[in-house]
């Protein structure tokens, strides 16, 4: 079996590995599994936390608040699976389209969670709360993820 310098295994550089095929997971996995749980984690208590702030300034939103928050829960868990299917699992075990628009999913993530934070802001009478900053870190990180991703993509071509 001959290996080439440049690995087409996701599990990382095999030259670097003395050519055995071991766990070096890809770049910026752990970011990405972060993000979507950590989006995932904010749907679960707004869901199921009627006591909670976000909760009640979703209920004041009325439906399109929740379809948002149905939509980035959908989205949350597309980032979820491509991360465990694509990142942690062995190389048999592809989900093409998911690896293909990972940074779509990513962006989505991040447009949803702005769209979170504007709903926010706007059900407390249009003033900035503190509510609105982990929203909007996962909202950053998120948009930068997608850039990695697009810009890794890119490098790889040339």
């Amino acid at each position: 079996m001959t290996y080439s310098t440049r690995s087409q295994s996701n599990w990382g550089d095999l030259e670097a590995l003395g050519r055995r095929h071991i766990s070096t997971l890809p770049r910026y996995w752990v970011t990405r599994l972060y993000v979507a749980l950590s989006s995932f984690a904010s749907i679960v208590v707004i869901w199921n936390e009627p006591e909670a702030l976000t909760h009640r300034l979703i209920s004041q939103s009325g439906a399109p608040g929740w379809w948002l928050v149905a939509l980035l829960a959908v989205v949350a868990v597309a980032g979820i699976v491509d991360v465990v299917i694509n990142d942690l699992l062995p190389d048999h075990y592809r989900l093409e389209c998911a690896k293909r628009y990972r940074h779509l999913i990513y962006v989505a993530l991040s447009m949803g969670l702005a769209c979170m934070c504007f709903v926010f802001i706007a059900g407390s009478g249009g003033w900035f709360r503190s509510l609105v900053t982990p929203f909007l870190i996962d909202a950053s990180f998120a948009l930068f993820i997608a850039f990695l991703d697009l810009f890794q993509r890119h490098r790889g071509r040339s």
